[in-house]
This record gives structure tokens, C-alpha cells and sequence, in this order.
């Protein structure tokens, strides 16, 4: 479900409808005007993520002073080191109102844990003492008198529809404050990396405006690898039976088990596409001439889904895998032989003319060579890479254009949920024997996790630190490509159109993710 821009403007604050420079169809008064010198509180600060993405967000002339909160020491060593000052390591549900007058704007990511689908996540909500902190500011944020004009806040995408997020939007009402829900992903911007997070944009105002009713619109196709939809006889037997096993996986409690369930989807599928060639065009290591790099693509790079939402006996095939691989699957698929035309047609996703998303950068751009013994902490044994889970794990090339979201668990925990795994050889891997590449796996370094994220190449972070610190500390941080986006969007009203174009669907209250 998409969202116009005139929505968006009409739904975000008074600042970002006073503007003349967004495409909206319709002229406004007067652009906002910003004090010289904005006082910026940061709660939550971690290594500084919203600070980084409000300086790349105000215009020329236009500074900042900003007093940081984080009671977390490693998040403050970094901090520190990056920005000359250290932040105040009270625990933010000891802070007074007397601590919290007189700011411009209040930038916050308040713990995810509480509301994160993570493996290790419980989801308790309110209930959880993570929570404590964010629960005394919607207690103390009405009791100002003098309350911040602006605040934004991120956090996971599972924070939609919570309790602890309903108690914040109602504080918010309470001080006078009109707010605007978006859901983001990171790969919509041209990174490739998923991370989809929650924001919520507020800023106080003295009138009573009611919020606009949604409106459809049409939204970036999502970025994905590419793909192709297929049509007619074949293609809806299955469509039925992805249907069934997405019914099935619902049923299952443990996500191993849904995950052998779409693998055996997968493999099903593949026969199924098999059997479908003529006799002779069809083996075990290759269909046809130049289709055995096809075949190298493998069941786990095969993602099928029940799409089109409007045509019930069509399937979307993507590829999760690099570039190259995948257009050439897709071509593949499209120039099936004409005996085949009977029963299945296919066509290129996403449509032409649909909107494109921002141009997608390589992984390789986001690379960094690793110091000898960073090397030597982040590359994986031949004995994990014979665990049985690793077949499952997301691989991916420099040149690939897709990875999972990374997580604080990252370096910790091995399952693609907490992040993709880079493969430094250009040998495709085999994933009935993941040990046979090792030496050529290794971890993304929390550095080049920071260069996905948006953080400048400037940014360090103390060699000294114990890695499995660094991955938390990246790991828990915000995009800071997004969130200069919004911060744009709530103090000057720019960008309106583009974001509405970007916006995710909420998610369901069982489909919340980390």
C-alpha cells in the first residue's frame, strides 16, 4: 500500500506543508525558517548516527549543538572518538524535565530489543525493563515547558503498532505534537543491503489539523534481484502448490522448519521446470548450450513468490544471487523453447513502466581491506562451513547487488537473518559443500558494515575494541542515508514525493521484523 505525496505533506507537520519545492501539484506559503544554531538533544545516541545524518541534512549557515545520551560505554568510546566529546552516560529514565527543556529537536532510537523478531528476541514489549527509558520521556514530554519543535525517532519496523509505540504517539498528542508514521528500507536508496526500520517524524504546532485519509499511489518496485513472471497452465499448478507451502510454513512454530519447507518448495519447482523442457535439452549439469551457468544458480538462490497479488495463477521467480547469474536465469527463462509456450509464458519483473527504484551500487564499492589480524578474527574454518546450517546462509559476491540486513547478533550468531556473508573468491559456491570455499568466506568487517549504513569513510572505530563490541555497536546503529532523508523531509519539506514513492507497508503484528 503506497502513499501519495500530498498525503505525506498533509499528514506530516506544518513545516514540511509551508514549502513551494515539492511535487505536490499545490503551492504553499512560506518555506520554514530555521534558527542558526539548532540545540539538538540525542537520546539513545549510540555511535552517533542521527547526528551524522542531521549535519548532512541542514542548509549552508545553518550549525548545530548537540548534547548526546548514552549510558552504553562502548557506544561512547566510539562516539567519542569521532566527534571530539563524550556522551552524558546518565540513564536516560533518571533525566529530569529540567534536563530536557530548551531543545530545538530531539533525535532518538530508543532500544529495538523489545519489539525485534530476531531468533534470540522475545518480544515483551512494555514489559520489557528496555522499555523503561522510553516510558519515562512519554511521561515527561507533556510536562514541558519549553518542549522541543521537532523530533524523530527509528527503531525496528516491529515498534509499528506496539504498545510502547502507541504510548509515545499519544505523549506526543498530549504536547501538541502531529506526527507521521514511514517504513523504509535501506536498499530503496541504491545500497545494497535490507534494512527496513520504522521512523516516526513529529513536530509541535498550535493548530488541530486532522490527518489525511490514505490515498493510493504508486510506489518504487522493491528492490530486489532480478526476476520474471511466469503465466498459463504451468504456471498456476504452481502457484498452488507455493500457496500450499506458505499455508504449512504459517502452521510451523520453528523457523527451521519453514525453511525446509520453502526449500523443498524450491526443489519441487526446479523438477517441475525440468520436466517441462523437451527430452535432450535437459540434465543433470546443464539445460542446453550456456545454460549450465544457469544451473550454478542453485535451489537456495530461487526465490518463489505467490505475486502478482492480482493474478492468482501467476508466480514471481527472483534470484537471490549476483547480478549477472540472475539476468541470465531470467533470460533464460524467458527464451524457453517454443514447445514450451503452450503451457507457460514469461515476462521480465518488475513491469516496464513501473517506477524504478534508485540505481542499486555493487557490494564492492562498500569493501574495505582488512588489517592482518582483523582478517584472521572474521574469515569462517572449514569446520563451521561443514556445519549443517551453512548451506543455508546467504553468500554473496562483490558484484552482487543484494545482501540481508546486518544485526548487532552479526559475528555472533551465523544465520542470513543477522546478515550475509561475503565470499572473496569469484568461484561460485557449493552449497551441498560450503567447506570446500573456505578460506574464501569471510565475515563483512564492522567498518564496511558502517560504509553500507551511510557512515562516512572518515568514521573509525578503536582498533582496540574487541570485535564482537564493534559488530554490536554498527549492528544497533541507524542508516544514516535514510534518516538525513527524513530529517530533510521534517525541517525543510524536501524530498516529500521521493519518500512517499519508497514507503513500505506496515507490517502484519505476527510479520514484525527485526
Amino acid at each position: 500500500m503506497g502513499v501519495d505525496a500530498s498525503r505525506l505533506l498533509a499528514a506530516c507537520p506544518c513545516a514540511l506543508r509551508d514549502r513551494s519545492d515539492v511535487s505536490t501539484g499545490a503551492c504553499s506559503s512560506t518555506a520554514p525558517v530555521l534558527p542558526e544554531r539548532l540545540r539538538v538533544c540525542e537520546l539513545f545516541a549510540g555511535i552517533g548516527g542521527w547526528r551524522l545524518a542531521l549535519e548532512a541534512a541542514l542548509p549552508e549557515g545553518v550549525s548545530a549543538r548537540f548534547h548526546p545520551f548514552d549510558s552504553g560505554p562502548h557506544c561512547s568510546e566510539v562516539y567519542s572518538r569521532n566527534f571530539g566529546e563524550a556522551c552524558c552516560r546518565r540513564n536516560i529514565e533518571q533525566l529530569t524535565s529540567k534536563d530536557l527543556e530548551d531543545f530545538d529537536v530531539w533525535l532518538m532510537s530508543p532500544p529495538c530489543q523489545p519489539f525485534s523478531t530476531t531468533r534470540e528476541a522475545k518480544q515483551r514489549d512494555l514489559g520489557d525493563k528496555r522499555c523503561a527509558a522510553l516510558d519515562h520521556l512519554c511521561k515527561l514530554l507533556p510536562l514541558l515547558r519549553h518542549p522541543p519543535r521537532w523530533i524523530a525517532l527509528e527503531n525496528v519496523k516491529g515498534f509499528h503498532g506496539s504498545d510502547a509505540c502507541a504510548k509515545w504517539r499519544a505523549a506526543l498528542q498530549q504536547a501538541g505534537f502531529r506526527d507521521r508514521e514511514i517504513i523504509l528500507d535501506l536498499s530503496s536508496f541504491g545500497t545494497p543491503n535490507h534494512r527496513t526500520r520504522y521512523y516516526l517524524l513529529a513536530e509541535r504546532e498550535t493548530t488541530n489539523l486532522r490527518l489525511s485519509e490514505p490515498a493510493s499511489a504508486p510506489r518504487l518496485a522493491a528492490a530486489m534481484p532480478p526476476g520474471a513472471v511466469a503465466r498459463g497452465p504451468w504456471a498456476c499448478a504452481r502457484r498452488i502448490a507455493l500457496e500450499a507451502a506458505h499455508a504449512q510454513a504459517r502452521q510451523s512454530p520453528r523457523r527451521e522448519d519453514k525453511e525446509a519447507i520453502f526449500a523443498d518448495a524450491r526443489r519441487a519447482f526446479v523438477r517441475a521446470l525440468r520436466d517441462l523442457l523437451p527430452s535432450g535439452e535437459c540434465g543433470m549439469t546443464g539445460i542446453g548450450d550456456g545454460v549450465s551457468s544457469f544451473c550454478l544458480v542453485g535451489t537456495e538462490a530461487w526465490k518463489l513468490l505467490p505475486l502478482p497479488k492480482d493474478d492468482p495463477e501467476a508466480l514471481l521467480v527472483v534470484f537471490d544471487t549476483d547480478g549477472s547469474v540472475g539476468t541470465l536465469a531470467t533470460q533464460f527463462l524467458e527464451e524457453l523453447p517454443e514447445t514450451c509456450t503452450s503451457l507457460v509464458s514469461w515476462s521480465s519483473w518488475p513491469p516496464t513502466g513501473e517506477l524504478a527504484p534508485r540505481s542499486v551500487r555493487c557490494v564492492g564499492e562498500f569493501l574495505e581491506t582488512p588489517a592482518p589480524e582483523e582478517l584472521s578474527e572474521i574469515i569462517l574454518s572449514a569446520a563451521t562451513l561443514s556445519r549443517p546450517f551453512a548451506p543455508g546462509l546467504s553468500y554473496v559476491h562483490a558484484k552482487d547487488l543484494r545482501t540481508f540486513c546486518f544485526t548487532g547478533h552479526y559475528g555472533k550468531v551465523l544465520h542470513k537473518s543477522s546478515g550475509s556473508l561475503l565470499l572473496t573468491s569469484e568461484e561460485p559456491l557449493d552449497r551441498s559443500r560450503p567447506e570446500a570455499s573456505a578460506g574464501s568466506v569471510r565475515f563483512f568487517s564492522p567498518k564496511e558494515i558502517l560504509n553500507f549504513l551511510g557512515f562516512p569513510r572518515s568514521y573509525s572505530l578503536p582498533p582496540d575494541m574487541a570485535l564482537r563490541h564493534r559488530y554490536k555497536v554498527v549492528g544497533n546503529s541507524i542508516a544514516v542515508t535514510v534518516a538525513s532523508e527524513l530529517l530533510r523531509l521534517l525541517l525543510l519539506g524536501q524530498g516529500a514525493a521521493d519518500l512517499a514513492q519508497m514507503e513500505q507497508p506496515p507490517p502484519t503484528r505476527t510479520g514484525r521484523g527485526n
